[in-house]
């Protein structure tokens, strides 16, 4: 069989865009620190790579989460710590306005400042952050707290009698449902629903927002003979009038005080509730950092390099591209034109 000029150019040329395509690839690996480029280069690492990136995607969901969580409960910490500080405030105004020597004038003026305090407190329950609410449970776009008549009420509803024609047990069970009224989160519990009725099973979120109901109080208690409210605004607008009454009872005063004091408790306890959820999610956090990591090691062995090794094959296979194409114009006969030249 004759081999002519024209069947070794075209081997020749067949061969050297192999190692062409070779050294590319090569190149591809030592630049990007990949095994591969496409898929079908390595088709079954290609489906664990995509896994990889899949689990790794949903743990920097889960982290997003918990960072969004975590400003949230930051913000209203902050925010309950001034109230915080207001109540002391409120107390020792309160002692002084209880202390038998005050006249009616000086009285009078620990009202007003009650009232501002009051005014203050509202303030501090309608706190934003980002324009969002973070004291409304789940209703984070509209103020939760608002007087109205001179009562507060709670998204929509009096603090004191929430269904006015409602029975006491209907008053109660709507209350203890706007206390538990919170936004939740995925943050990495396997997320369930319960098959029956569809809803979420709560124990696999987070739940994060807080119900400015468990601050401030609800519902009502007798005091002195009158039903008195239980949350906290109400019963310093209480203190203020009975300070600024002609007819002022230091039995009913002191009373009051007394149920404010145990209706403050609430500050407390909603900080120590968030004191608890914050603890929680950093040690989720750290959970989630600790995946991350070995998912990124995976994902080293499934699609990265050994540098070393990868460069070490790519000056090979760039010596044997070389060689090819000295080889090449030792092989190929000249043309006419070589001979022009």
């Amino acid at each position: 069989m004759r081999i002519t000029n024209k069947m070794i150019t075209t081997q020749y040329t067949r061969s050297l865009n192999r190692l062409a395509a070779e050294l590319n690839r090569l190149n591809n690996q030592v630049s990007s620190g990949r095994k591969f480029a496409k898929a079908s280069e390595n088709t079954s690492a290609a489906v664990k790579a995509f896994q990889l990136r899949k689990d790794m995607s949903r743990i920097e969901g889960y982290k997003e989460n918990i960072a969004h969580a975590k400003s949230t409960l930051t913000n209203a910490e902050s925010a309950l710590m001034h109230i915080e500080e207001l109540m002391r405030t409120t107390t020792e105004k309160i002692i002084t306005g209880l202390n038998d020597t005050q006249s009616w004038e000086e009285r009078a003026i620990i009202a007003t400042e009650l009232r501002s305090l009051q005014a203050q407190l509202l303030q501090t329950l309608n706190s934003t952050a980002s324009d969002s609410y973070y004291f409304g449970g789940t209703n984070t776009e509209t103020k939760p707290f608002e007087v109205i008549d001179g009562k507060l009420y709670y998204n929509g509803y009096d603090l004191d009698l929430p269904l006015p024609a409602g029975t006491p047990e209907e008053n109660e069970a709507k209350l203890k449902e706007l206390a538990s009224d919170t936004l939740y989160i995925d943050i990495g519990l396997s997320v369930k629903f319960d098959p029956a009725t569809g809803e979420i099973d709560e124990g696999t979120v987070f739940g994060y927002s807080i119900a400015g109901i468990n601050v401030v109080g609800s519902g009502t208690t007798t005091v002195e003979g009158e039903e008195v409210s239980n949350n906290i605004y109400n019963l310093l607008g209480a203190l203020a009038a009975e300070f600024e009454s002609e007819n002022y009872s230091h039995a009913k005063a002191d009373a009051l005080f007394g149920h404010l004091k145990d209706a403050s408790q609430g500050i407390m306890r909603t900080i120590t509730e968030i004191g608890a959820k914050t603890s929680y999610l950093d040690f989720m956090a750290e959970r989630l950092e600790d995946q991350d990591f070995n998912l990124q090691e995976r994902q080293v062995d499934v699609e990265g390099i050994d540098p070393a090794e990868a460069i070490i094959n790519f000056e090979t296979q760039k010596f044997a591209y070389n060689a090819a194409l000295q080889m090449g114009a030792r092989i190929i006969q000249p043309s006419i034109f070589d001979f022009m030249r």
